[in-house]
């Protein structure tokens, strides 16, 4: 060095010597990162019979929302009986909304014959899970079960002439 001030070289050597004695001998031990947390929450899934004369229905989602303690939100994932049917997909944000008017008519599903989901009063049922994600890997899940009204099978189909 070319200019020092009188007793500055000592405490830098004395800092440099206490750093590669720390290192050499035992490892380094940092302070303990702050872990990301994440809740989701999902209200009142249901199941609707699109149109009377076919065995279409429709998943409707009430709302689902997706609040991270931090800025690292990775994805918002909705899944009909493990089959990704939505992603919603963050960047810098800490939280995730889906509202109803988000997706006009739903998540299509067969609404399948009496009993076909174990009760005798509806047709089949779905599971339907919300996935929340921090980039870290950190999740939450919250799933809940929809029963589609019964469709008999009765179609009428139009006659075609030519």
């Amino acid at each position: 060095m070319a200019r020092t001030t009188r007793g500055r070289m000592p405490l830098l050597l004395v800092i440099g010597l206490t750093l590669v004695l720390q290192l050499h001998g035992e490892p380094a031990h940092a302070a303990p990162l702050q872990t990301a947390t994440i809740s989701v929450s999902m209200s009142n899934p249901s199941c609707v019979q699109v149109q009377a004369a076919t065995g279409t229905c429709a998943i409707v989602l009430g709302s689902v929302s997706a609040m991270g303690s931090d800025q690292t939100f990775s994805r918002l994932e909705i899944a009909v009986n493990g089959k990704l049917r939505v992603n919603v997909a963050g960047f810098f944000e800490s939280s995730a909304y889906l509202f109803q008017s988000m997706l006009p008519g739903g998540l299509a599903v067969p609404c399948g014959r009496t009993d076909a989901g174990g009760s005798p009063a509806y047709g089949a049922a779905y599971s339907v899970s919300a996935n929340a994600y921090m980039v870290d890997g950190t999740s939450a899940t919250d799933s809940m079960t929809v029963y589609c009204p019964a469709y008999d099978g009765t179609l009428y189909l139009p006659t075609v002439r030519h």
